[in-house]
């Protein structure tokens, strides 16, 4: 039991890793305008709440889009 939660647990995180780059190159700007010009600095320090907010943040990206 503890094995599927840990694999479930490092598909989701493996996932975010995989969305971070994108979000940070196209979509960061599109949910937060106020973002438009930001360091590579701030966009580091986020790395780590996209990779665990991934869900909602592509949720509000899909959105933005239409």
């Amino acid at each position: 039991m503890v094995e599927v939660l840990l694999i479930i647990a490092a598909i989701y995180l493996l996932l975010g890793v995989l969305f971070v780059i994108p979000f940070l190159m196209k979509g960061l700007n599109k949910i937060d305008e106020g973002t438009h010009g930001s360091t590579i600095g701030f966009k580091i320090i986020i790395i780590p709440g996209v990779i665990v907010f991934w869900p909602v943040l592509l949720s509000k990206w899909m959105k933005k889009k239409t």
